[in-house]
Order: structure tokens, then sequence, then C-alpha cells
């Protein structure tokens, strides 16, 4: 018999059945994704924290592609773990699969960055699930530290024909630190903008994959809505045809 399902599951599901976004590509930088505003600080000083929960600048440009790319690389490393798949970081050509598919130039994956990078994965895993509750605090002091601990020194560069943009790491640090550095910024730049909270674990009680909900309104809830949302959707529609006999 199938399980019930709540009536407000079923119409978030049916809901974003009609928006449909498409889940966040794992082969690199998206275009055209929505611009996150970012809160503007009016002083700085010994009052400066009451500033960063100001009314957000409208006039203030949102991330940039690489941010956003940032954002999604982090959903995806947390995702290796959360995964119903099981363990998505086994050996060193994932880490290096990994690396390569957004582009981390420099020292290639060694057997040190198999536990090493599962190791910064829980540590982002954590701040994902403080970011969700909305304790920003936490999330603060994890990825400061994570930031420390990676040895974060941003550099500006330009490489294979594009123009000027920020590596957050130095191309000979281990890859493990250079990819848990990047991400922890994108992050970093998120709880900054005041927009943390758009940090969510999918609504079906079938997954617990996170994700950047990016939409305009911040109504999303599921992974991706063609399959987590579209399951839900299907099972609450068995369950009414089993309850009418």
């Amino acid at each position: 018999m199938a399980a019930p399902v709540s009536a407000s599951l079923t119409k978030i599901a049916e809901a974003e059945m009609q928006a449909a976004p498409r889940p966040a590509s794992s082969r690199g930088r998206r275009s055209g994704a929505c611009a996150l505003l970012v809160m503007t600080v009016v002083a700085y000083g010994p009052d400066m924290m009451p500033t960063l929960r100001e009314r957000s600048d409208r006039s203030q440009s949102g991330f940039g592609a690489d941010r956003l790319e940032a954002l999604a690389a982090c959903a995806e490393l947390i995702n290796t773990g959360r995964s119903a798949d099981g363990e998505g970081l086994r050996t060193v050509a994932d880490v290096q699969a990994f690396g390569e598919r957004y582009a981390f130039r420099g020292t290639a994956a060694g057997p040190r960055d198999v536990p090493r990078l599962r190791a910064h994965r829980a540590r982002l895993d954590a701040i994902a699930a403080h970011c969700e509750s909305g304790d920003d605090e936490a999330a603060i002091g994890m990825l400061n530290a994570l930031l420390a601990e990676t040895g974060a020194v941003p550099q500006i560069v330009a490489h294979d024909g594009r123009g000027p943009h920020v590596h957050v790491s130095r191309p000979a640090a281990p890859m493990a630190d250079r990819i848990a550095a990047h991400l922890a910024m994108g992050l970093g730049e998120l709880v900054v903008a005041g927009e943390s909270r758009r940090v969510r674990s999918c609504a079906s009680p079938t997954c617990r994959e996170v994700f950047v909900d990016l939409s305009r309104n911040r109504s999303r809830r599921y992974c991706d809505s063609r399959t987590c949302g579209n399951r839900l959707h299907v099972a609450a529609y068995r369950a009414r045809r089993s309850a009418a006999g």
C-alpha cells in the first residue's frame, strides 16, 4: 500500500512541476542564472554587525558566473556523500575528475586527496546545514576555519582564454584543499549577501541531496522537480487512487 502523502507536499510538487526548474549542471558553468542581491555595509566599526542586516540595495550587482559555479560545485561535492547511490569519492580518479570538471588547474590529485576531500566535504555539509537552519554565526566560524586550514590565498589570474578572475588557492596546493577553499568561498559570499537560507535539502522524503535555490521567490523545494518532485506527485496520485478503492 502506498504511503500517505500530505496535501501540502502534493501542492508543492504540482507547482514545481509547472515551474520545472532545471537541475544544476555538473558539467561546468551555466549562463543566464539569476542574480543574488548583495547586502550593503553602511558603516565599519563597533556598530558594523547591525548594518549587515540592513535592507538589500537593489542597485548592487549579483553574483557572477564564477561564484554561481562554485555553489553548484559545492552542492555536487556534498551530494557525493549524501547520495543514495553510496560514496561518490572512492578513488584518486574521482577527485581528479571532479577537479577537471570545474577547471581546477595545478597539482594533480594524489592518494592523500581522497580522505582529505572527504573530510572537507563533511565540513562543507555541516556548514550547509547551518546555512539552511539560518545559523549564520556557526556557518561563518566554520567557513573561516576551513579557509584558513586550506591555505586560501586569493589571486587574480587569467588563463585558457578567460579574462581576469579570482583563484582562491595557489596552483601548487593539494587538489583537495584547492577545491574546498574555492567552494567555501562560494558559500561565504552567499552568507555575506544575506542569502544563506537559499541552501536547502531536497523536500522529497526519499532524497537527502542539497541544492542552492536560485528561484526569484525562493520557492524551490526539490533538488530536481522533474525527478524528486515528479515522484512525489505520482506517489500522491497513486495514494488517492488506492484510497478511492
